[in-house]
């Protein structure tokens, strides 16, 4: 017997809405076993990270005005999926209480105490002229007392160019760390450690950046050999900020072997004498000008290296313009001529170097940094 039309369309309706309830139903299964894996797959927030910054990268405005060397470029490029609000720090109270549970640590230094998240807080130090951290983790009871957390794995020193912060990820409380790069690219790791439960999990986002390098000023005291170093001024910065490696810039224009062989003995003697303390951190010779670098003064590492010009073997000193070890300006290189014993500058150049766009984003899981001093 046929059923009239409205029934079976009334039973076929039935059918689809079974089907539709079984799939909704399977699909929150498949959620659900999502979820739980997802939960010790710490690279999920990272995730999320490395995505907005691929898609950041497409405004013009920060093609224009790319990340630097400081942590509010960073900062304005991860928002708003990493922002870092002012941290609640403790009340008179708990750090009454707290102080003494301290002090073994932190003495009578300055530090102040974070909220983390909850009753989990984190008492931090910053000194020395590297801006080093030194971390500690306790959490508050219900009865008031307080427990003692391990502090979680670093993965930079947390001195001058690396820092950790307490931050917000797609608005979680999360341990932000930074090491910010400039060798060989310039860039930064963001090490995300989610606090949720005590369950510790941390992935790194790895961004590099293109950069390009550009002479900006001359001294020359012989004006042949100073136009005519001028591109390998720029050559040898890069190859400076490639790798910290005087052997790095030997491939720039190195001499005949001969001539690096009698001249050896000399670059060591050079060598020596940079590294000096009355050598050391010295002024760019610029042969009475004014330069207009912000940092003209030798900072850091400085490399010394051979080079050969028009049938001729120099002496080039190359670093970075800065305060003490601290590299902070332009790239300096200076030409010495390779007769006689005596250093004597011939031409130095200021190379500066820009970030022209990004070059990679990269998620993964990091090592623990270990600290071998």
């Amino acid at each position: 017997m046929l059923e009239p039309a409205d029934a079976s369309a009334n039973r076929a309706g039935k059918l689809l809405s079974m089907q539709s309830r079984l799939l909704f139903l399977l699909l929150l299964g498949s959620l659900a076993v999502a979820a739980n894996a997802g939960a010790g797959a710490p690279i999920t927030p990272c995730d999320a990270v490395a995505a907005h910054v691929k898609s950041a990268a497409m405004d013009p405005r920060v093609v224009q005005r790319p990340p630097g060397q400081d942590y509010d470029d960073y900062d304005r490029l991860l928002a708003p999926i990493i922002r870092f609000p002012p941290p609640k720090l403790a009340d008179a109270d708990l750090w009454r209480r707290a102080k003494p549970f301290l002090e073994a640590d932190f003495g009578d230094q300055v530090y102040e105490v974070q909220q983390v998240t909850g009753p989990v807080w984190r008492a931090v130090r910053v000194a020395g002229t590297a801006e080093c951290q030194t971390e500690r983790f306790f959490s508050v009871r219900r009865d008031g007392g307080l427990s003692r957390i391990d502090t979680p794995a670093v993965f930079g020193n947390l001195c001058w160019a690396s820092s950790r912060r307490i931050g917000k990820v797609s608005g979680r409380s999360a341990l932000i760390e930074q090491e910010i790069r400039v060798r060989p690219q310039l860039g930064v790791d963001v090490e995300i450690t989610p606090w949720t439960g005590g369950d510790l999990k941390t992935c790194q986002v790895a961004i590099r950046f293109d950069d390009a390098f550009r002479l900006t000023e001359k001294f020359c005291a012989d004006p042949s050999v100073c136009v005519a170093a001028e591109p390998l001024a720029r050559k040898l910065a890069e190859a400076f900020a490639r790798a910290d490696d005087s052997a790095t810039m030997t491939s720039v224009a190195p001499p005949p072997p001969e001539q690096a062989q009698a001249l050896a003995t000399r670059l060591v003697k050079a060598k020596e004498s940079f590294e000096s303390a009355q050598f050391g951190y010295t002024e760019l010779p610029t042969f009475g000008a004014k330069p207009s670098t912000k940092y003209s003064v030798y900072s850091g590492n400085p490399q010394v290296t051979l080079i050969s010009l028009a049938g001729r073997t120099f002496i080039a000193r190359v670093g970075i313009g800065g305060i003490g070890w601290r590299e902070l300006g332009d790239y300096l290189i200076t030409l010495y001529s390779g007769d006689g014993d005596d250093l004597g500058p011939i031409a130095s150049y200021v190379v500066e170097r820009n970030n022209i766009g990004l070059r990679s984003v990269t998620t993964s899981i990091p090592k623990p940094y270990l600290n071998n001093r």
